[in-house]
């Protein structure tokens, strides 16, 4: 073994969880592994708890150690017609770039269909790299507007969309998540701009509108956080419908979160 194949297979990551049957996270049953670490900082987060990589909220684990536990999962999420797998989630998983390559390659040489999950805060050199190993990236664009981006998130989005472009100029399939917040993401002038954005692209498979939820809400308060929302209420089913209509009108493939099974959590 050459000695960079050695410390490549080394590198452990700090993994926060594993969810084992997941029908949210891309197509199929999922089998999803939860990154610790993200270059954002969204107040609305439902997952604060993975972002800052904290003592105690996260376990390290070898590459070899994770495809022990997604072999012992595969009957389930292989038993799909719809086409099951695994799904690099978080967090955000170009946050730990060499172990996450490293995992996609062991579960591509395994057959096993992968799914990335990001909000493409990354290089083009990695996009590029990771890409010949992901069958479907997942990406969280949290608003089209740079400078809401930037008050939302700590980040603007120019580099995010600029890799969403590169993502479809090298072919590769992607569905655009994008949480609907009454009053903040929800304004139709910049729904349409970011269909209008959408609306050039060859390899978009699905816009997937998330109804904003406050499950999250007990995470912030279990870390000693404020959170920025507090009294920002989920959409309404009509809401999310009025939002579907725009990307509709600019033919493009739409799917909305149930919110009436979000609702039944609040």
């Amino acid at each position: 073994m050459k000695a960079s194949e050695h410390a490549s297979k080394s590198i452990k990551g700090r993994i926060h969880s594993f969810e084992s049957f997941s029908a949210l996270d891309g197509p199929g049953i999922r089998y999803v592994i939860f990154f610790s670490g993200c270059p954002m900082r969204c107040i609305f987060c439902h997952n604060v708890d993975m972002v800052e990589s904290l003592p105690g909220t996260y376990n390290e684990y070898s590459v070899a150690e994770v495809i022990k536990r997604v072999e012992r999962a595969r009957p389930f999420f292989t038993c799909s017609r719809s086409g099951g797998g695994i799904t690099l989630s978080g967090g955000e998983p170009f946050f730990q770039f060499e172990f996450m390559l490293n995992l996609l390659k062991e579960c591509k040489k395994l057959k096993i269909h992968t799914v990335v999950d990001t909000n493409l805060y990354a290089s083009p050199r990695e996009i590029d790299t990771v890409s010949k190993w992901v069958d479907l990236f997942l990406v969280g664009l949290k608003h089209i507007d740079n400078q809401k981006h930037l008050e939302l998130t700590g980040k603007d989005n120019t580099i995010i969309l600029k890799n969403i472009s590169f993502l479809d100029s090298i072919k590769k399939p992607f569905w655009l998540r994008y949480v609907v917040i009454p009053g903040i993401t929800d304004d139709e002038k910049d729904i349409r701009q970011l269909a209008t954005f959408l609306s050039d692209f060859n390899h978009l498979e699905l816009v997937e509108l998330l109804p904003y939820h406050r499950l999250g809400l007990k995470k912030w308060e279990a870390l000693g956080k404020s959170y920025a929302l507090p009294d920002v209420k989920p959409p309404t089913a009509e809401e999310m419908l009025r939002v579907k209509k725009v990307f509709q009108a600019f033919d493009l493939p739409v799917d909305v979160g149930d919110v009436e099974v979000l609702e039944s959590y609040l």
